[in-house]
């Protein structure tokens, strides 16, 4: 991990620019901020890619219990 430094200004409506080149990098354009003593921290947020957990779990569930939650919730739960 390399340290970069690059000073930017805060404009008149609260906003900094982060250079391109970090934005590329990270490849994320949304942030956490948060406050650390009496500095301003941002941490890159990624999206997560959910479809990787479709048809990831299988239940042994007879299928009239999938017409309704309350029936499936029940053979779901032991109930």
């Amino acid at each position: 991990m390399s340290l970069e430094l690059s000073i930017v200004v805060v404009d008149r409506y609260g906003r900094i620019k982060i250079p391109r080149k970090y934005l590329e990098e990270l490849k994320t354009r949304v942030f956490l901020v948060k406050k650390s003593g009496d500095n301003i921290v941002l941490v890159p947020l990624k999206e997560k890619d959910l479809t990787r957990y479709f048809d990831s779990v299988e239940v042994d569930v007879e299928l009239n219990a999938w017409k309704d939650y309350n029936s499936l919730k029940k053979v779901l739960l032991g109930d």
